[in-house]
C-alpha cells in the first residue's frame, strides 16, 4: 500500500512485492558475472519492501546488492514499472537489458515499457547505497542511518492505449474563499493512432466537468478543467476537510485527495486562511529500529497518534522526503508538514559539485511532483545545516529556491540554518529558521537561568534579522537534549538523564513563548533514531542512536513527553 486510499479502479496492476533473490556484491563485480541477466546469482532471499540491513549479519553493509525475481504477464500490454523508493542508486534490468537508472533514496520513479510481451520475465535491480564526502544526498558524514534496499513497494501497471498520468489541483482565491479550482492532468497515448475519449472530473463522486479530447498518436498532452462552483470548506489544522478528486475515461482512471487552504506571510506572521498560526511541532525521522526506512502504515499511523496526543500541530520531515503515507495521515489529522531535501551539513566544497546540483534539482522536482496535492505540506525546505554562509551555498540554494517557486507558488520556502548571523541565504526564503541548542551544544551545561538567557538570544536574533531586512516569520527548527530512557538522577544538571531533558525542554519552550519573537518551534526530536555507526563517520552516540527523542526508538515515552504535552495543550494553534 503506497497511499491510504485506492488510487485507481480500472487500472491493472501486478504487485511485485514479496520474496526476491538477493546477492551481496561487496567488490562490485556482478556485471562481469552477468548478474544483470539473472545468471550466477545467490539463492539467498529477501522480502520486498524491506531494508537489507535486517538480513542476518548484514546490519552494517554499505555498497552494492543485486535483487532479482521473475514475474509473468498474461497478455501483451503497455506497461509501467514503478519503484516507490530504492535507497541510493538503482539500475534496473528487464530480461537482461537496462531499462534505466535512478539516483535518490526517497522518491518514486518508473520506467515505461511499450508493448511488453506476454510470458515470463526476469527483473534485476542493482542497488548501491554508497555515500561519499562530495556529491551524494546525504553525505557520508550524517546523523541518521543510511539504510539500504528496495524499501517501498514495486508494481507493474498495465494500460490499453490511453493512460491518465497524474493530477494537479490548483486554486484561485477571492480573499479567503475559493473562486476557482483548476484541475490539471497529463494524458498519454501509447498507440500509433490518434485516440478520442471523454474525460470526466468527479469531486466526492459528483461529476463536475467533462471534455471530449483527441490525443495525438504517441503523444503526451496536458489538459485542464476549471471548476467554478465547488465552494469547498477550507482545510485547517482544527478542521482538516478533504475532497476526493477522480479523473476517468473509458479504460483508465486516477484518484487524488486534497484540501483547500491559503498560505501567506505578512511581515513576521504566518497565516493560514487569513489567521495567524503558531507552529508547535516535532522533528521526526521516518524509520524504525527493526524496519529502517521500510516502516509500515500501522506504525506510521501510531506515530501520528502519539504526536497528536502530545498536542503538537506540526511535523518536520527530517531530513528527506518522507513516505507519502505520512502526509496522507497528516492531511486527515490536521498536522502541518515541513518537507525537506536530503541535505545535512554539506560543506562549501561539496555544494560546488555539478553532480550535486543535478541530483538536488532532480530530488526537488520529484518531491514536489509526488506530493503536490497534500494540503498538510506548508513548507518546502531547501536544506538542513549546510554551508549557507558560503557563495557556493548561495548559488546552489538559489537554484533550488527558484525551481521550488517555479513548480509551486502556493507554498512557503525555508531551510534550517546552523549559520545564524553568518548566513547569506535568508533572502531566498519566506520563513527564517535557526537551529539552536541552549544547554546542550550551545552551552556547556544547563543553568537555572537558561530560559532568560535563551530568551535574550532570541530577541537579539530577531533584532539582527530586522536590521538586515529580514522582517519575516522566525522559527526555531531544532532545540533539545538527549536522554536515555530510564536514566534518572537526583542531580538536576546530569546530562543524558530524563530529568535533564525534561527541564531543558520546559525552559526552552518557556523562553520562546515569553520572547514573543518566534512564530513556532520544532523539538528535536520525536523519537530516538539510529545514527551512523562508529568508524563509518566521526559521530559517536550512546547505542549509536541520536537519543534526543521525547519517546525512545520503540516509542516508549520519556518524562519529557508528558511535560511537553502539558505545555503544548496550553498553546493555541491560532493567535
Amino acid at each position: 500500500m503506497e497511499r491510504i486510499f485506492q488510487k485507481s479502479l480500472k487500472r491493472k496492476s501486478i504487485n511485485l512485492n514479496g520474496q526476491w533473490n538477493i546477492t551481496f556484491d561487496s567488490e562490485n563485480k556482478g556485471g562481469e558475472k552477468d548478474f544483470q541477466r539473472g545468471e550466477n546469482l545467490s539463492n539467498d532471499v529477501s522480502y520486498v519492501p524491506s531494508c537489507w540491513n535486517m538480513q542476518f549479519n548484514k546490519f552494517d553493509y554499505f555498497g552494492v546488492v543485486w535483487y532479482s525475481r521473475k514475474f509473468t504477464t498474461m497478455t501483451d500490454s503497455n506497461s509501467r514499472l514503478i519503484f516507490h523508493a530504492v535507497s541510493g542508486l538503482a539500475i534496473v534490468y528487464l530480461d537482461g537489458k537496462e531499462l534505466g537508472r535512478h539516483y535518490g533514496s526517497y522518491n518514486k520513479f518508473f520506467f515505461d515499457i511499450p508493448n511488453l510481451s506476454a510470458g515470463e520475465h526476469i527483473l534485476v535491480v542493482k542497488v548501491d547505497n554508497t555515500v561519499n564526502d562530495e556529491d551524494t544526498l546525504p553525505l557520508r558524514f550524517v546523523d541518521w542511518f543510511v539504510w539500504g534496499g528496495i524499501y517501498r513497494g514495486v508494481e507493474l501497471e498495465q494500460f490499453d492505449n490511453i493512460s491518465i498520468e497524474n493530477i494537479y489541483i490548483d486554486t484561485k482565491w477571492s480573499n479567503y474563499k475559493v473562486a476557482e479550482v483548476i484541475v490539471k492532468t497529463r494524458i498519454k497515448n501509447w498507440s500509433n493512432k490518434d485516440a478520442d475519449d471523454i474525460f470526466n472530473v468527479d469531486v466526492n463522486s459528483v461529476t463536475k466537468a467533462s471534455q471530449k479530447i483527441t490525443i495525438e498518436a504517441g503523444s503526451v498532452q496536458d489538459i485542464s478543467f476549471t471548476l467554478k462552483d465547488l465552494m469547498p470548506v477550507l482545510w485547517d489544522p482544527e478542521n482538516p476537510r478533504l475532497y476526493q478528486f477522480h479523473i476517468n475515461c473509458s479504460n483508465d482512471d486516477l484518484y487524488e485527495r486534497t484540501g483547500f487552504r491559503k498560505l501567506e506571510t505578512k511581515k513576521d506572521k504566518m497565516l493560514i486562511n487569513g489567521k495567524e498560526i503558531f507552529i508547535k511541532g516535532v522533528n521526526r525521522h521516518n524509520d524504525h529500529p527493526e524496519l529502517g526506512y521500510a516502516i509500515n502504515a500501522p506504525l506510521i499511523y501510531r506515530d501520528m497518534q502519539i504526536i497528536k496526543e502530545l498536542g503538537a500541530n506540526a511535523i518536520r520531515g527530517s531530513h528527506y522526503p518522507n513516505d507519502p503515507i505520512v502526509m496522507d495521515y497528516c492531511d486527515q489529522m490536521g498536522l502541518l508538514f515541513w518537507e525537506e531535501l536530503a541535505f545535512w551539513n554539506h560543506p562549501a566544497e561539496s555544494l560546488a559539485k555539478p553532480l550535486l546540483h543535478q541530483r538536488a534539482l532532480q530530488m526537488t522536482r520529484e518531491m514536489i511532483d509526488r506530493d503536490y496535492n497534500h494540503p498538510s505540506i506548508i513548507i518546502w525546505s531547501i536544506q538542513n545545516e549546510s554551508k549557507s554562509s558560503s557563495p557556493e551555498g548561495l548559488e546552489l540554494f538559489s537554484e533550488i529556491a527558484v525551481e521550488m517557486k517555479r513548480l509551486d507558488k502556493s507554498r512557503l520556502i525555508s531551510f534550517a540554518s546552523a549559520c545564524s548571523k553568518n548566513d547569506i541565504c535568508f533572502d531566498l526564503v519566506d520563513v527564517v529558521c535557526w537551529n539552536m541548542y541552549p544547554g546542550w551544544y550551545d552551552d556547556e551545561k544547563m543553568t537555572d537561568d537558561l530560559d532568560t538567557k535563551f530568551e535574550s538570544k532570541l530577541k537579539d536574533a530577531r533584532n539582527w534579522l530586522i536590521e538586515h531586512k529580514q522582517d519575516k516569520p522566525f522559527m526555531i527548527t531544532e532545540f533539545g537534549a538527549a536522554a536515555i530512557l530510564g536514566e534518572t538522577s537526583f542531580e538536576p544538571g546530569r546530562r543524558w538523564t530524563e530529568n535533564y531533558q525534561q527541564k531543558l525542554l520546559e525552559k526552552s519552550i518557556k523562553a520562546m513563548l515569553d520572547s514573543k519573537v518566534v512564530q513556532g518551534f520544532y523539538i528535536w526530536q520525536f523519537c530516538d533514531g539510529r545514527t551512523a555507526l562508529p568508524g563509518k563517520v566521526s559521530i559517536n552516540r550512546p547505542k549509536c542512536f541520536n537519543n534526543k527523542g521525547i519517546v525512545n526508538e520503540y516509542r516508549k515515552p520519556k518524562m519529557a513527553y508528558f511535560a511537553v504535552k502539558e505545555l503544548m495543550h496550553k498553546i493555541p494553534t491560532y493567535r
